[in-house]
């Protein structure tokens, strides 16, 4: 689509829609779209390489030439892409019913948590009472987690001197 042709190309993608939600944590329009983009990166390895190659396929233990097996296999090294796919999901289907709620967080006011960096909002997902302490998770965690896991997946299974790299990323 347009100039984005390959997998590593729609990953570049995430890393800007990574950078962009970064430097706006309060935009529910950022988080979106770094959510959409990271769940469907999926969707481009799989097409642009992963079903083609038996060799990567069988590294990865995924037996049949079968996307959803790969999905399966994101989920089980990656716990918190079930949150961005709902994220993704919930937006194209218009669903507020996702397993967990989302919040801006922009005060001290009843139930407020204070402001984040630079005394701006920033969102977080709701677990749900059952998460206990756990119950609060800042988009800007779930987004890093996911970014990162992507960048070690194509450093490993994908490498490349041009892959590039978020300036939020120390490492």
């Amino acid at each position: 689509m347009f100039n984005i042709q390959t997998a590593t190309e729609f990953y570049s993608m995430l890393i800007e829609d990574f950078d962009d939600f970064v430097a706006e944590p309060h935009s529910a329009r950022r988080a979106m779209h770094c959510a959409i983009t990271a769940y469907h990166l999926h969707e481009w390895v799989w097409g642009d390489w992963l079903a083609q190659d038996q060799a990567a396929r069988d590294t990865l233990s995924i037996e049949k030439r079968n996307k959803d097996l790969f999905l399966q296999w994101i989920d089980n090294h990656c716990v918190w892409f079930t949150l961005a796919q709902g994220l993704a999901n919930g937006s194209k289907h218009f669903s507020r019913d996702y397993g967990f709620g989302t919040a801006l967080v922009s005060g001290f006011g009843e139930g407020g948590f204070g402001l984040g960096p630079y005394g701006k909002g920033y969102l977080v997902i709701d677990l749900g009472d059952e998460a206990g302490s756990g119950r609060w998770l800042p988009a800007a965690h779930l987004l890093e987690v996911v970014v990162r896991f992507w960048r070690d997946f194509f450093r490993k299974y994908l490498p490349s001197p041009d892959l590039p790299v978020s300036r939020h990323h120390v490492d």
